[in-house]
């Protein structure tokens, strides 16, 4: 940062650097004293009543309206009014009037005065000094003190002096304004400190003028890109933002006023921060409904490990609420929810094709000599043996009087929780599904009469179960496809929520958890706890920069800035925030003991050079955008969009821009000469598939006829009808031998005019008709080569 530059945490040692004779404290206004709760000026546009939004036609009519009055008068500064008459050009005076008070009263609306800056006011009475003024506006002096009065108060508007605007005066800042402001007051420049936001108009300009200037950097360029990012994610999950409504950024200020630098410290602070904060607050607004319409009080549960990051939000902000956590996780439930029969055929029927049979039959209370039997037969006879088993009347009893018992141990797991007989509870997590509440409701209403409900950061149920479920981000704001897409990366929120434990898969008789132990790296717990540390922080800190609350300020702006910071971080993640969370490991839990990597870079990588962008529509891994944001901003923008609006698009969509490859296919007796069409995938890689059949051909591709220097990345056969396939099960290697081609690295080539890539068939003769299938690169094209010369053209 330069010396001339000042954060705003900064702001209350701005007075100690002032030189000797410093008498006028001079103040732009907006994004200086007074900032909006929304990501840009023109976001305040959409609340006005215009068929089609009104966020276009108002900046339109703001262009020309400038534009007349400098070609017709040389006037660079213009009134609202005068945008109005542009906009409404048959409405008469008073219907502009209307027009403009309609707009000021929307300002005022989302308005606030930056509460550093006003102690820094307050501080400059305190020292004598008097405080104006100088803004760069389209409103007159009486309707932005009018504007400062209702955002801020009268006693703000008291300590200002002075009040300089643009548009009384017909000039701005860097045409004129401050020699009229010395003039008007009588000063010499050096007698003046100006702050404001514009390196052009609040530094440039006054520094002309020989007036002293600091530029206020609201923002570090991380945080900067996120904030716009986070309004783009906006635009992308509700088709109204920007259109009807603004786009919200209530945390904007508290952002502004972060002082660490530490990259964990803050993706925890700018980004989860504003999420758990609205869903804290979310979370007591449901609390308290739920209180009242039970005529009692409902307890909150936070249900660990994944709620460990919510509770430790919501106790900073609501610690008389008394919430507790309890640690029931999805195996544990599993194992509590067999109640009867019913429920019993119901959990083998959803997982016994989904999950290892030992991971099952741990859910259904076998032991290692009960699974012995089944674990001995054939694989494609264990299933149906086991699932024939355990629904038979001697197995199936023993597994629900088990379960009985470890429902009992359960009990006394909530009772140690505050957790009485006939109370109501409130389960509080991540989502998306809210499959523990599923199982475990049942029983608990059994066993202790509880009145359970749950209440999710995200929910998307893809059975309605009838229970008494809610969350922050649902199907009440926002379509299935949006909540689909979201849900596909809620694995890296989950692990930047958790705690440093293992998953429980026990109680003792007196309800204290078992756990397994933690696979997980100290290093992977060390970030996540800066993380989790930097969005307690934020918790703590909203709402101090604000001198006076915006009126704008309510649940459902929190709740939309939040699903916009998460969606953000889920789909246009930065490099920063990748390299935080590249190493983590994932607990899928339910017994099977298995971690998953959150991002395998490597596997995105050769995925993308084998199928190209339309292979990202189609990989089912953890965190695919985090994956692919060192390819660049269009995949993950592409990723976004697919799956946000469910796009049909397939692979042959994205192919142009091919070249022709030479092919000779040869068998024992005969040999046929073709040209292929070789399609790009990423990065100057090509894909060239060759129908092979079930025959035993050789495959010879004339890569010296197009290139000088080539890569080759990868050769396999594959069933035809697997070609479109993101993870094709049966790809079978391919061998390659390069003729008349030298190499020059491994994998890379030299190639003469007659090289040659020679593939042989596979060492097995296949059943299904194969497409052999090489992916290679062009590094220096073969001068001459006419597609080639297209392509360059």
């Amino acid at each position: 940062m330069m010396q001339d530059q000042i954060r705003p945490y900064e702001l209350p040692g701005l007075l100690d650097r002032l030189p000797a004779g410093i008498t006028t404290l001079s103040l732009d206004c907006f994004d200086t004293l007074l900032w909006r709760a929304v990501n840009c000026p023109r976001d305040v546009f959409a609340e006005i009543d215009l068929p089609g939004g009104a966020v276009e036609q108002r900046s339109w009519a703001e262009r020309s309206a400038a534009a007349r009055a400098y070609s017709s008068e040389k006037r660079a500064e213009i009134h609202l009014s005068e945008v109005y008459r542009r906009l409404h050009p048959r409405a008469d005076e008073t219907r502009v009037a209307e027009a403009v008070a309609a707009e000021l009263a929307l300002e005022a609306r989302h308005c606030f005065a930056f509460a550093p800056t006003v102690q820094l006011i307050r501080a400059a009475k305190v020292r004598g000094l008097r405080v104006i003024l100088v803004s760069d506006m389209y409103m007159h002096e009486g309707e932005l003190r009018a504007l400062l009065a209702a955002a801020a108060g009268p006693e703000l508007l008291g300590w200002i002096d002075h009040v300089f605007v643009s548009c009384d005066h017909k000039v701005g800042k860097g045409g004129g304004l401050f020699d009229i402001v010395l003039q008007t007051l009588g000063l010499q420049p050096q007698e003046i400190l100006h702050l404001g936001d514009n390196r052009r108009a609040d530094y440039l300009a006054p520094q002309k003028a020989g007036i002293f200037a600091y530029q206020l950097l609201q923002f570090d360029e991380d945080a900067e890109q996120r904030l716009r990012l986070e309004a783009a994610a906006a635009m992308m999950i509700d088709p109204a933002a920007r259109v009807r409504r603004p786009v919200m950024q209530l945390h904007r200020a508290t952002i502004a006023l972060r002082s660490t630098k530490d990259p964990a410290h803050a993706l925890g602070h700018d980004v989860l921060g504003p999420a758990f904060h609205a869903f804290a607050r979310w979370t007591k607004a449901e609390l308290d409904a739920l209180s009242g319409k039970l005529g009692r009080p409902v307890k909150p549960l936070f249900m660990l490990r994944d709620g460990y990051l919510p509770h430790l939000c919501f106790d900073a902000l609501y610690p008389e609420a008394g919430a507790k956590t309890v640690e029931i996780s999805r195996f544990v439930a599993a194992r509590a929810g067999l109640i009867d029969m019913a429920a019993l055929e119901e959990h083998v029927a959803e997982w016994i094709d989904r999950v290892p049979l030992p991971a099952l039959g741990k859910q259904l209370l076998l032991g290692h000599h009960e699974m012995a039997r089944f674990l001995k037969l054939r694989e494609k006879e264990q299933r149906p043996a086991f699932r024939k088993a355990v629904l038979g009347h001697e197995l199936s009893r023993k597994i629900l009087q088990r379960a009985a018992n470890f429902g009992t141990k359960l009990e006394a797991h909530l009772r140690a929780a505050g957790v009485e007989q006939g109370d109501a509870v409130m389960l509080v997590d991540l989502g998306y599904n809210g499959s523990v509440q599923n199982m475990v409701a049942p029983v608990l209403e059994q066993r202790m009469r509880l009145t359970v409900a749950g209440r999710y950061l995200l929910l998307r149920e893809e059975q309605f179960s009838g229970l008494d479920k809610a969350g922050m981000i649902a199907a009440e704001g926002y379509d299935n496809r949006t909540l689909h897409a979201l849900t596909t990366c809620v694995g890296m929120v989950e692990q930047l929520c958790t705690v440093a434990q293992g998953s429980t898969v026990d109680y003792a008789v007196d309800g204290t958890p078992v756990r397994e132990a933690s696979d997980l790296k100290a290093g992977q717990n060390a970030t996540r706890d800066r993380i989790q540390a930097g969005c307690v922080a934020f918790v703590r800190a909203e709402g101090k920069a604000f001198h006076r609350a915006p009126a704008s300020d309510d649940l459902a702006a929190r709740v939309s800035a939040a699903t916009a910071a998460l969606a953000r971080l889920m789909f246009l993640p930065t490099a920063a925030e990748v390299a935080l969370f590249a190493a983590f490991e994932h607990d899928v839990n339910l017994g099977t003991g298995k971690l998953i990597r959150l991002l395998d870079n490597d596997e995105a990588a050769r995925g993308l050079r084998h199928g190209g962008v339309a292979a990202i529509n189609s990989v089912a891994r953890m965190h695919v955008p985090a994956e692919l944001q060192a390819h660049g901003l269009p995949l993950n923008l592409s990723l976004f969009t697919t799956m946000r609006l469910g796009l049909d698009l397939r692979a042959h969509d994205f192919a142009s821009g091919g070249v022709e490859v030479p092919v000779i296919v040869a068998s024992a007796h005969d040999q046929a000469r073709l040209t292929l069409t070789a399609l790009p995938t990423i990065e100057g890689y090509y894909r060239l598939v060759v129908p092979v059949g079930i025959g035993r051909y050789t495959i010879a591709a004339q890569l010296g006829q197009i290139a000088e220097c080539v890569q080759i990345e990868d050769a396999h056969f594959l069933a035809v009808e697997e070609m479109d396939a993101a993870e094709a099960p049966d790809r079978i290697a391919a061998q390659t031998v390069a003729d008349g081609m030298t190499m020059l690295a491994p994998d890379l080539y030299a190639t003469g005019p007659t090289g040659l890539v020679i593939v042989p068939p596979p060492p097995v003769p296949a059943e299904n008709n194969l497409a052999l299938v090489l992916i290679f690169r062009p590094v220096r094209w073969r001068k001459g080569d006419a597609a080639a010369e297209r392509l360059a053209a």
